[in-house]
């Protein structure tokens, strides 16, 4: 594929398509037209502010209404007039009347090619057909930033001890037996936070000692008896509370990494909105170019799953179409989360589901 100076980009409501082309080395244009109708305009700004941080000299073009046909030929040729000889169209986005008119009044003025997303390949449309692969691999910190969002933390890289491989088979090998515990922990732990201590007086249950001792062996807790617990450190109360299964996901994250060959993926990423909203990301992993979001839950989620659910639904919404939720649960959700859950298309991984776990 050629190396073109200027990109004319059409603007729908999936950016990814229209910016991997522009970030390949081999094929970075030195400027950028995005194409966009009235409802796109917030998202060509978005993608005009991330264009001009990769130091890339980008122009908006307004189309005005997306279902005007004659109005949209005429403002692609305005464009088509004014274009350099050294140009090429990227027709991935926009509605089906916007490729239309494009292609019609495109062809044979400048080249054309579409984005195959799943793929990352460039199909060239007046070329025989000539197909490129896209070299550029999308990162979480540009993925979020198309979007809108600035991320300002995660953690890629954890080292997960071997005293936690050994307390993580345990408790995915024997969910049923250990489920109802890990709530008295959980709730323990949380307690414990709430009034900022590391030792907490209260009546441990003899049916969580077993697994108290597991975590004792950890090195988590550093003592426990029928009527008090003693947690190591803050983190290891983190630990307690839940976070372990956050490290289990990361281990199998890094795990499955080697196989599916991520583009990328990281735990705990905190990302922030232009108006300083913030939202935090349990975990998140790229493949294909499709962003997928994790959220990990240990606690029984009867009273909490729709919160769970609706959670997960706002917060893949953030990152564009393509984005797919997952929720991974120790314990079970209810009939109706998971219809719901199903109905949003997001993934359910459960119980004793988490023995194989499979994200894709």
């Amino acid at each position: 594929m050629n190396k073109y100076k200027t990109q004319i980009c059409l603007v729908s409501g999936q950016s990814i398509p229209n910016i991997t082309p522009i970030l390949d080395e081999n094929i970075r244009p030195e400027k950028v037209i995005l194409c966009a109708t009235n409802a796109m305009i917030n998202n060509a700004e978005l993608l005009k502010t991330f264009l001009n941080l990769k130091k890339i000299e980008t122009e908006i073009y307004k189309l005005g209404d997306a279902y005007e046909f004659a109005e949209l030929k005429e403002k692609f040729l305005e464009i088509a007039s004014e274009i350099p000889a050294d140009c090429a169209i990227n027709l991935t986005g926009g509605n089906k009347l916007m490729t239309i008119a494009a292609q019609e009044v495109f062809d044979g003025v400048c080249d054309m090619f579409y984005v195959t997303f799943d793929k990352g390949q460039i199909m060239m449309i007046n070329k025989s057909n000539e197909l490129y692969q896209i070299k550029s691999k999308i990162k979480l910190e540009d993925y979020f930033s198309i979007h809108g969002y600035k991320i300002n933390s995660l953690e890629r890289k954890k080292t997960i001890s071997q005293e936690a491989r050994i307390l993580f088979d345990e408790l995915i090998n024997n969910i049923e037996k250990y489920s109802n515990p890990l709530g008295v922990l959980n709730g323990i732990a949380a307690e414990a936070e709430y009034k900022g201590s590391l030792q907490i007086k209260n009546s441990i249950p003899q049916k969580s000692w077993e697994l108290l001792t597991l975590f004792l062996e950890n090195g988590a807790i550093e003592y426990y008896d029928d009527k008090k617990i003693k947690f190591k450190d803050c983190e290891s109360r983190r630990f307690c509370n839940g976070f372990w299964f956050e490290d289990y996901v990361y281990l199998r994250l890094s795990q499955l990494h080697k196989v599916e060959n991520f583009q990328d993926f990281a735990m705990s990423i905190q990302i922030e909105n232009k108006n300083k909203v913030r939202n935090e990301i349990d975990a998140a992993f790229i493949k294909n170019n499709t962003l997928h979001i994790i959220e990990c839950k240990t606690a029984k989620m009867d009273a909490k799953g729709s919160d769970v659910v609706y959670k997960m639904d706002t917060i893949a919404n953030l990152a564009g179409l393509s984005t797919k939720g997952i929720i991974i649960s120790y314990r079970k959700l209810s009939a109706y989360d998971l219809q719901r859950a199903k109905d949003l298309k997001i993934n359910v991984i459960q119980g004793y589901d988490l023995k194989c776990l499979k994200l894709i």
